[in-house]
């Protein structure tokens, strides 16, 4: 199973924790209740989070453990607090709701192996903290998943769309998508496409050669994924040659991300062979 459904799927059960106290505020339930809740709050941590505690005996002798798992009691009993107190403001807003104890019990206790056989502790353990801070992991995999969602319009135009209507698109994609997310969109669904793409691929080297790219994208030699992009294609290749010339007249530092003249010569030849022999057996 992916990290990133894991995750959500844990922080769905885990929403299941905190509506029991909140549920029980709602039914204005007695505060004499927030103990179990606290009691069952600091479970999920130790089946949830087990690095929060120790081990075994001597792991408690261990310097500064019993101020930290004092901080995590007192932070699950705040959690519990606040909790039971907006549910008894909500509750004061409605009518007289009858809401049976059992089920807030019942669903922060469910909560707790739903949890745990929703992510692995052990198995994930860089993942710690992964419910005050969203992962780096799943973070990338979501912002692929949304930048794919954006440059798919690219992969439906005609192949004949004009280099002006692609840029008007790749600026309007500026303010939601950085140069490096885009061209990795771009190239994961010129990858995927059935047909050419060719404006897509247009669209990449547009892009790939353009200044905020130079300038955000140092070291990642987008030029010469464009290249790659371009492949054989004498139309992309001499695409390709005149934004590289406009890109190193405004950025010279570039140039170490940039194919040389003679791989740029050599590709051309590939293309100059490939379409006459096209064209022979055309004929």
């Amino acid at each position: 199973m992916p990290l990133g459904l894991q995750l959500r799927l844990s922080l769905l059960f885990t929403a299941f924790l905190y509506l029991g106290p909140l549920f029980a505020g709602v039914g204005r339930h007695p505060w004499p209740v927030v103990p179990a809740f606290v009691a069952l709050f600091l479970l999920w941590t130790m089946v949830v989070r087990p690095a929060q505690w120790p081990r075994d005996r001597a792991g408690w002798r261990g310097p500064g453990v019993v101020v930290r798992v004092a901080a995590t009691a007192a932070m699950q009993t705040f959690l519990v607090v606040l909790l039971h107190a907006i549910g008894r403001g909500i509750g004061g807003f409605l009518p007289d709701v009858t809401i049976p104890l059992s089920l807030p019990l019942a669903l922060a206790l469910v909560s707790i192996p739903l949890s745990r056989l929703a992510l692995d502790p052990e198995r994930l353990a860089f993942a710690r903290g992964y419910l005050e801070e969203v992962p780096e992991e799943l973070a990338v995999e979501l912002e692929g998943q949304r930048a794919d969602r954006l440059v798919a319009p690219f992969l439906r135009l005609p192949d004949d769309t004009g280099e002006v209507e692609l840029m008007r698109r790749l600026v309007a994609l500026a303010p939601a998508l950085t140069s490096a997310a885009l061209l990795d969109a771009l190239d994961r669904g010129i990858e995927a496409a059935d047909g050419p793409a060719r404006a897509a691929r247009r669209a990449l080297i547009l892009q790939a050669t353009s200044v905020a790219t130079a300038d955000t994208c140092q070291g990642r030699a987008e030029p010469m994924r464009a290249l790659r992009v371009a492949a054989d294609d004498r139309g992309l290749l001499h695409l390709l040659t005149l934004r590289l010339r406009d890109l190193l007249e405004q950025r010279p530092q570039a140039e170490g991300d940039c194919p040389s003249i003679p791989d740029l010569r050599a590709a051309a030849s590939r293309a100059t062979v490939l379409d006459r022999i096209g064209r022979r057996r055309a004929a």
